[in-house]
């Protein structure tokens, strides 16, 4: 039996192009700053979004704020929080996702994994109120809403679905820009 060097050149050419697709970066916004969102699933894959926005230090934009703007753009995706602050001052956690057709839920007590877990490097996270965080790293996030997180111009939010202390896979570091 001959191999058709074609078909195979063509079969693997598919196959690296799809393992491609799950990495995809995806620019929304407008504006002078920017910021970065990872959502990351061992079902789904990995997307980083780069969100340009303006900063304003009386208006800080959090991490509820970036999802609301990838929820707008993205029609296959969707994502729930359960608000664990008051009506005035909320403090939301991601409890579900749906996304290309698969909703994922954290899991409850005793294991609570998979869950969505949350990560940031750079801008203000902490509770009872946000301190600065180092940039270039990921440290474990207390939320994504003001004031417990607060995005910076540069700063990166990672939301991974799998077991307490995952971090994305991305490395939080923006990429050069061609002079």
């Amino acid at each position: 039996m001959k191999i058709n060097t074609v078909r195979v050149f063509a079969f693997a050419c598919t196959l690296f192009s799809a393992s491609l697709a799950g990495a995809a970066n995806i620019i929304l916004g407008s504006g002078p700053d920017v910021s970065y969102l990872v959502l990351e699933s061992p079902n789904i894959g990995s997307r980083t979004y780069e969100i340009y926005y303006t900063y304003s230090t009386g208006s800080p934009l959090d991490t509820w704020g970036l999802l609301q703007i990838v929820d707008s753009a993205e029609s296959d995706l969707s994502v729930s929080a359960g608000n664990f602050g008051t009506p005035q001052e909320p403090n939301y956690f991601i409890t579900a996702i749906t996304w290309l057709g698969v909703t994922e839920t954290n899991t409850g007590a005793p294991t609570y994994a998979p869950s969505w877990g949350h990560s940031v490097a750079g801008g203000l996270a902490g509770y009872p109120t946000g301190v600065p965080v180092a940039e270039g790293s990921w440290s474990e996030g207390s939320g994504v809403s003001a004031p417990f997180r607060e995005i910076a111009p540069g700063s990166w939010d990672g939301l991974v679905y799998g077991a307490y202390g995952d971090v994305p896979s991305v490395n939080p570091v923006p990429e050069p820009v061609a002079s």
